[in-house]
């Protein structure tokens, strides 16, 4: 007791200060270990968190089932209709990875994804911006559920968690009175199943009285107690009344003695709970001997488990349950402490309640998947080649095959993208597919031609294609020219015309023509090299002509003679 008189004392204090701290009256929900709000004030995502963050929470994580109840039995009490922050978001830079419970997204609170989920509708599939999820209550639009949205859009409301070691009971009153609660987390209510701890309770007794003149009209919520859990301080009943008046608000005795106002007692084998007026059996949950729940029987009491655990052989512990040994996915099951998660193998998105489910993924469904022709298979797909391509090797482009090179015509072949053609020789037409020739009158030809098929000129001037003639009247060679010009008038072939044209069946002389045109050319080609060769010698010899000499070179140098004497007489 010399420990909580200073408290005691400074009770009538921390009244006022709780009345002006900013508390607010919100919806409060208290249940477990942790308590939940309800704010009606629109805000931002982030803002929002920073409000919950300021009185000691995070914006609502909801991890199982019976938290996700919780939240809507909140909402349903508040009357409120319309959606609210969840602590759910994706950060920018981070993509949606749609095989996954959470889609990606993570609690702002912390701790492990879990294998719970409750997506209204899946988010929309990004990587470069945030995005955050608010809580959709059902109505008329749905059963509802979580949604997705910008993080900068304001909602009109918010929810907040706050955790705590643990929890009081309702305060017992042994008369009528009137109860508020001001919470550690700034907020006022008069309705309260369970009290975290530290949460001071305002009594106003009916007659003006606060607890019969015993002491102050104020009750804290303190643990953990020595025997464990928490309770109020003064334990209560507080506005006691005489025994006689509703037992004194007492659950089995009611013990009045001289001189001190009523106190609670309990039958044997029964022990005064922790609220001061209630019985509970002796030596059955306090302290509670479960790993799990504990709930009070008349003959002892009985442990149980959270979802996701069985109850271990000696009645107490709690074994995690190994989901996976039940098959519940249809590709890969990975157990978790109370749960489980679904995965897919690649080229698989997971599907159906909770992602059990796999389905196939239509890699042919993007864009530029394959070059030309593209398979879907079950997990993968595989890239194919139109008829007349064939797959380049280690890599997924077609290249044409030139069907030429296997001599599949009696006279010349002109191979084109995806295909060839037969040229045949006069009196012989062209087979209808156009691979063979059999006797009889040319007729026009049917030659696809596209704009990547045959390289085309403005001029007259020839180009080559892969063509091999046979005919034995035709000197053979591996190249006929191919020529292209204006475009013909219809019912007119035009020579050099990519199709619809009779120039490439049995036209002999015009081939010989090439070819003498072709053999004319070659000859002034040797021609101008020759005489190109000539005028370089010329030019050679003219400069290792020798210089002309000077006109000393003309005179010769004669020895000098003495003069004879005679002369001189």
């Amino acid at each position: 007791m010399a420990t909580l008189r200073p408290l005691l004392l400074l009770l009538p204090l921390l009244l006022p200060l709780a009345r002006g701290s900013g508390a607010e009256e919100a919806a409060v929900l208290c249940a477990g270990s942790a308590c939940y709000t309800l704010h009606r004030d629109e805000s931002a995502w982030k803002s929002a968190q920073e409000r919950c963050r300021r009185d000691g929470g995070n914006l609502a994580a909801v991890g199982s089932a019976r938290e996700a109840e919780r939240l809507r039995e909140l909402l349903a009490t508040a009357r409120w209709a319309g959606p609210a922050w969840l602590g759910l978001a994706l950060p920018r830079g981070h993509c949606v990875r749609p095989h996954e419970p959470l889609r990606g997204f993570s609690w702002v609170a912390g701790g492990e994804p879990g294998n719970f989920s409750e997506w209204a509708a899946e988010p929309a599939v990004t990587c470069v911006s945030s995005r955050c999820v608010a809580l959709r209550p059902p109505g008329p639009h749905g059963a509802g559920g979580w949604t997705d949205r910008p993080c900068r859009s304001p909602l009109p409301a918010f929810l907040c968690k706050f955790s705590f070691q643990g929890m009081c009971g309702p305060l017992p009153l042994a008369g009528r009175a009137r109860v508020t609660y001001s919470t550690p987390f700034g907020v006022r209510s008069a309705h309260l199943a369970a009290a975290p701890f530290g949460t001071l309770a305002e009594v106003q007794c009916d007659g003006g009285g606060g607890d019969g003149g015993r002491g102050s009209p104020f009750a804290v919520c303190k643990g953990p107690l020595a025997g464990g859990g928490f309770a109020w301080h003064p334990p209560g009943p507080l506005c006691p009344v005489t025994c006689g008046h509703r037992n004194g608000g007492c659950q089995q005795l009611c013990v009045e003695a001289a001189g001190e106002s009523p106190r609670c007692a309990c039958h044997p084998g029964y022990a005064l709970a922790a609220d001061m007026a209630s019985c509970v059996p002796e030596d059955s949950c306090h302290p509670s001997p479960c790993q799990g729940s504990c709930r009070t029987l008349p003959s002892g009491f009985e442990c149980g488990c959270e979802p996701g655990f069985a109850l271990a052989p000696d009645g107490r512990a709690c074994l995690d349950v190994d989901e996976c040994e039940s098959g519940p996915c249809q590709h890969r099951c990975h157990n978790t402490p109370g749960g489980f998660q679904c995965h897919c193998q690649p080229g698989y998105r997971p599907a159906g309640p909770a992602g059990r489910q796999c389905h196939d993924v239509d890699e042919c469904a993007q864009p530029h998947a394959c070059p030309q022709l593209c398979i879907n298979i079950p997990g993968s797909f595989r890239c194919a080649c139109r008829p007349g391509f064939q797959r380049q090797p280690g890599g997924d482009s077609c290249l044409d095959v030139d069907e030429c090179l296997r001599d599949p015509c009696p006279g010349a072949c002109r191979n084109f993208p995806g295909g060839y053609e037969c040229l045949c020789p006069p009196g012989s037409r062209r087979d209808e597919d156009g691979h063979g020739c059999r006797p009889g009158e040319a007729i026009p030809s049917s030659i696809p031609q596209t704009s990547s098929s045959i390289p085309q000129s403005s001029g007259s001037i020839p180009q080559n294609s892969s063509i091999i003639p046979r005919s034995s009247g035709i000197p053979r060679t591996t190249r006929v020219p191919w020529t292209t010009s204006t475009p013909r008038t219809p019912g007119m072939p035009t020579a050099g015309s990519g199709g619809g044209s009779d120039e490439h069946s049995a036209d002999g002389p015009r081939l010989l023509l090439y070819y003498i045109v072709g053999s004319l050319v070659a000859i002034l080609l040797l021609l101008a090299f020759a005489l190109a060769l000539v005028a370089c010698r010329r030019r050679a010899a003219r400069r290792e002509k020798p210089a002309a000499k000077s006109a000393a070179d003309n005179y010769c140098w004669v020895p000098e003679q003495p003069e004879s004497r005679g002369e001189r007489r």
